[in-house]
């Protein structure tokens, strides 16, 4: 029997191997480990977060009821058959919140804000960004993100509100198949719009928004998929009733926010990936060469006479440029000036290869023919081959020859100093 052609599966190739290589970074970047991490701090933050959002609602008499809404349509279809449940456990615990001082508030603020320092954390792992913000801007990131963040989700409640309420809402709606079809596509469109928003501005470098928005879709039909799926186990296998009883709702609530964190990391992946895709000749580069490059740029920025901006860095070397510039602004080789910009620190003509190969972090390349990547590169190229030549023919010789026998230590042969025991034994006679 002939076996049927596939070339629908050629073509399914690449797909397939797009999805390996984000799994692949996903657990390169131990995003299950990340991902239980959160789910410990999301038990702490979820109560604190809810409080700041009804409070923050409350005070703009526009927004009044918005809180509600929002957190009914967050959590509609969550767990089917025990969603209720924790949702009446968490409005009874940030009613409770509510009627705190204002030293319970601002630690509940405080519990917040060190959920986002997690969150940070973890995408600055995914973008290869060596350290978060500090001081000022750390504090308005996190502020931007907790206020703006829900005041996007709730104004765009508002804007459904309002539009479904115009006449053109409903022959819109029916061309699109019915009122509830349009309705059904708002929540996860919004989901995008905000994971836009957090891919954006949380990792402590430039991310396109282009690559946030691919990254942002992914994650919002991640999400719709496995609430299917997580639905129709929860209603099809109802098992988990039989063993937790009525705590039930307590492991499927720890159990879907371990799957959420997981898709919102893997989107993660998909925004950064995207970010070094586009920079592909650059970013398969070692880093060592990242830094040459590096270099190159600044040197030719400086002839030029002009700086060099977070933008043109990130087209080139991608997000993980500040990685590469870190060893460079230690030996003041970058350096930046106040409006943000990049310029050549220090006077190349005083600073030797040595001293550069002897700061970085990342060893020297072997120097072989054809390994530079980039053709102003290949004179370092050929040094580094010269000095791995001299290295080898300094070092090449028998190890005989450099560790001499212990008679011609003892008859001065040899450089003289403390014989190395011939046995244990000798050792531990000479230690007792």
């Amino acid at each position: 029997m002939r076996m049927p052609q596939l070339p629908q599966l050629k073509r399914m190739t690449p797909a397939i191997g797009v999805v390996l290589k984000l799994v692949s970074r996903f657990n390169y970047h131990d995003g299950k480990k990340t991902a239980s991490a959160l789910t410990y701090t999301t038990l702490f933050a979820v109560v604190p977060l809810m409080t700041v959002i009804y409070s923050m609602f409350a005070v703009i008499p526009s927004f009044d009821g918005v809180g509600q809404q929002l957190q009914t349509t967050v959590f509609a279809q969550f767990l089917p058959s025990t969603g209720e449940t924790v949702l009446e456990y968490l409005n009874e615990f940030s009613g409770q919140a509510r009627n705190l001082t204002s030293v319970g508030l601002i630690f509940l603020f405080v519990t917040s804000v060190l959920m986002m320092i997690t969150i940070e954390g973890a995408f600055n792992a995914i973008w290869q960004v060596p350290e978060g913000r500090k001081g000022l801007s750390s504090f308005l990131m996190y502020w931007a993100v907790l206020t703006l963040g829900p005041l996007m989700l709730g104004s765009g409640f508002l804007l459904s509100s309002y539009l479904t309420s115009l006449s053109f809402f409903d022959s819109a709606a029916s061309m699109l198949g019915g009122k509830a079809v349009l309705l059904r596509l708002l929540p996860p469109l919004l989901s995008a719009v905000a994971f836009t928003f957090i891919y954006a501005a949380v990792p402590n470098c430039k991310v396109r928004l282009r690559d946030a928005a691919v990254g942002a879709v992914t994650t919002a039909l991640a999400l719709e998929l496995a609430k299917a799926g997580f639905s129709f186990y929860v209603t099809q296998f109802p098992s988990y009733q039989a063993i937790y009883g009525a705590f039930a709702a307590v492991p499927l609530f720890l159990l879907w926010v371990f799957l959420s964190w997981c898709i919102v990391l893997l989107g993660a992946e998909v925004a950064a990936w995207m970010g070094e895709r586009s920079n592909a000749d650059w970013h398969r580069w070692p880093p060592f060469w990242q830094t040459l490059g590096a270099v190159m740029l600044l040197k030719d920025a400086h002839e030029r006479g002009e700086p060099l901006s977070d933008d043109s860095l990130t087209e080139v070397l991608g997000s993980r440029y500040r990685r590469v510039l870190k060893p460079l602004i230690e030996e003041n080789i970058a350096s930046q000036t106040q409006d943000g910009q990049w310029v050549l620190g220090r006077d190349l003509n005083h600073y030797t290869l040595w001293e550069l190969a002897r700061a970085l972090p990342w060893d020297l390349p072997a120097g072989e023919a054809g390994e530079a990547p980039h053709p102003r590169l290949e004179p370092l190229r050929e040094a580094l081959a010269q000095a791995r030549q001299a290295e080898k023919e300094r070092m090449d010789c028998g190890l005989v020859e450099v560790l001499p026998s212990v008679g011609e230590v003892e008859s001065g042969s040899a450089h003289t100093g403390d014989p190395l025991p011939t046995n244990p034994s000798s050792t531990s006679s000479m230690a007792t």
